[in-house]
């Protein structure tokens, strides 16, 4: 499940960059962006992909690079340009996802033991541990 509440938080706290992002994009001037949203999601636009891409990322065993698997969804511009314009009414729409907060903003994460241990946050740094779903 990609949108809990605090990766909402967390993608909504990366609206500006991804817009900017898409701009470069449509401007056809070199973009290179990945950031982590949650889990092992992250979204990324890429010059030669004229989209918005959402996906889940996993590590294989003895590798320190994750890749990418099938699960996840690419939009197109104009549909990434749709669900901006839609954005505002999903926050009305839902009281809980509009209040929430990324996890790396709650009390569990106060001190750096403790985010570490966050799968959310780090989901490949313990990859004995099976990720919170």
């Amino acid at each position: 499940m990609f949108f809990r509440r605090f990766r909402w938080a967390r993608f909504c706290q990366l609206l500006d960059d991804i817009d900017e992002k898409v701009k470069d994009l449509r401007a056809e001037k070199p973009v290179q962006y990945k950031a982590h949203v949650g889990g092992g999601y992250f979204v990324s636009v890429t010059k030669g992909y004229r989209c918005v891409d959402f996906r889940k990322f996993y590590l294989p065993e003895g590798e320190t690079e994750e890749r990418p698997t099938r699960r996840g969804i690419a939009l197109r511009l104009r549909e990434w340009d749709a669900m901006r314009g839609i954005m505002q009414s999903i926050n009305q729409s839902f009281d809980s996802l509009a209040k929430a907060a990324p996890c790396f903003e709650g009390y569990d994460h106060l001190n750096q033991m403790a985010a570490f241990q966050c799968s959310e946050c780090y989901p490949f740094v313990f990859s004995e541990r099976p990720l919170a779903c």
